[in-house]
């Protein structure tokens, strides 16, 4: 049963978005690191190999805390994303999971996984 208070044609629409959001972020995660386990959004940081010497050293190390910082921020955002199909699949989407209040329009078409409204000033 569908709790969602918009229409079959919005739906169908941000969950393309959000599918192709999906595939974006996963090539994304797929560069920077490999997959841990079962969790989809779940993966671990690929060190970068320049070489033996020191300065390249210095650069591995620090390619590899700048990945750690990016697969973080990119797994939350799959995570996000994830959870706004899911939604989609039990008919929430589009309410806030707090308030149940739906969310504006414009705000889930700025971001498609939003899972609050921002109140406009």
């Amino acid at each position: 049963m569908s709790n969602t208070p918009f229409g079959k044609a919005f739906i169908e629409e941000q969950q393309q978005l959000l599918l192709v959001k999906k595939e974006q972020l996963e090539q994304d995660l797929s560069s920077r690191g490999t997959k841990k386990g079962s969790d989809a959004a779940d993966y671990r940081t690929t060190y970068q190999e320049y070489g033996d010497d020191e300065e390249s050293n210095a650069a591995e190390y620090a390619q590899t805390e700048i990945n750690l910082g990016v697969v973080e921020k990119l797994e939350d955002e799959l995570r996000g994303v994830n959870a706004a199909l899911l939604r989609i699949q039990d008919g929430t989407y589009g309410l806030d999971p707090k308030t149940g209040k739906a969310i504006r329009e414009e705000r889930l078409k700025a971001n498609p996984a939003a899972r609050s409204d921002i109140v406009p000033s």
